[in-house]
């Protein structure tokens, strides 16, 4: 007689997974770890081929403004002995990561990678070495959802289908709204914080494209919404929170000065008009990133130092923090597992 057997559900999966093999990938933006023109010219080049696939940005202009971008940062970055850390910090979060998934199921391994859509080593080349994984996670080290982020991600998630790959490659997205990812910003935040009465905190986005050059609005996903949404959730939280003791808590804008409008209020003009009205003492918090880099740590001081705010505070962002590595554990565990 032919006796059956039915598996408990938590048994099926566990025998689905065994011996599996699983690649996450970790895509920053990328900065240029050196001083050298060739290093800067080259990650201005690839940055605006990379904005040039939703914005009209003719090639011979993109090249005259690398040429010039590699010269000015070469020269901005020798005088001030700056060096970006944001592929650095992406490499350490890459590694904290592989040790907080490292062990949590034997039948699993997980190789975990540093990526960058604009240095090397580049999405890419990444995502052509692991291939032969049995599943792919791409996770954009943004919080925002846009075009040139996740957006791209999931592009290229297209472009590595079966039989290429054992399985398609999945993006892991969404972070602008999710609950967890605040309660991770507001710890982070309030460890940090120093406010003193009558102090102010900005918290600060990578702005977005409003309207083109010739008034049109973007025909691209910008982000616009979601970081509007994020913001006004995020600034709720910390005026609600028992640790608060900000007077104010406002919303600004890192921006760019290519392409036509972009968001509002910018960085500068949000920290004049605090200037203005005498407030004293303001703490920054880069929360529309998940790593320091060029924008957070070198042009926001300048704009906080031109402000003639007298007292000024960065708050770092997440970086390779252990809430952090964290939270970005349990979303692999969720994708993983299907939750």
């Amino acid at each position: 007689m032919l006796s059956i057997t039915q598996s408990h559900p938590l048994s099926a999966f566990r025998q689905s997974i065994m011996h599996k093999r699983i690649a996450v990938i970790l895509a920053a933006h990328g900065e240029a770890e050196t001083a050298g023109f060739f290093d800067n010219f080259s990650m201005t080049r690839h940055t605006l081929a990379h904005a040039g696939e939703v914005m009209n940005l003719p090639v011979p202009l993109q090249l005259m403004i690398s040429v010039a971008g590699g010269l000015k940062n070469m020269v901005k970055f020798k005088k001030k002995n700056y060096r970006s850390p944001q592929n650095r910090i992406t490499r350490k979060q890459a590694a904290l990561l592989a040790e907080k998934l490292a062990g949590q199921a034997e039948a699993i391994r997980y190789d975990v990678h540093a990526s960058f859509f604009v240095t090397p080593p580049f999405v890419e080349q990444i995502v052509e070495q692991v291939r032969d994984c049995d599943m792919l996670l791409l996770i954009p080290m943004a919080p925002i959802d846009n075009r040139l982020m996740s957006g791209s991600l999931e592009i290229l998630a297209e472009r590595y289908l079966p039989p290429r790959v054992p399985s398609r490659p999945q993006v892991i997205s969404g972070f602008w709204n999710d609950p967890g990812l605040l309660n991770v910003y507001l710890d982070h935040l309030f460890m940090h914080a120093a406010p003193v009465p009558g102090s102010a905190l900005v918290l600060a986005f990578h702005g977005t494209l409003e309207k083109d050059q010739r008034g049109n609005e973007p025909e691209f996903q910008t982000g616009s919404k979601e970081i509007a949404t994020m913001a006004s959730a995020l600034r709720k939280a910390v005026c609600n929170d028992p640790r608060n003791g900000y007077e104010r808590v406002e919303v600004a804008y890192l921006n760019h000065d290519v392409g036509g409008t972009w968001s509002s209020p910018s960085l500068q003009d949000m920290l004049k008009s605090l200037h203005r009205e005498s407030i004293a003492s303001i703490e920054l918090f880069s929360c529309g990133y998940f790593s320091d880099g060029t924008e957070t740590m070198l042009n926001a001081r300048e704009h906080v130092v031109e402000s003639g705010i007298r007292k000024a505070a960065i708050i770092p962002c997440l970086n390779d923090s252990e809430p952090f590595a964290d939270y970005l554990a349990a979303k692999v565990r969720d994708a993983v597992t299907g939750a």
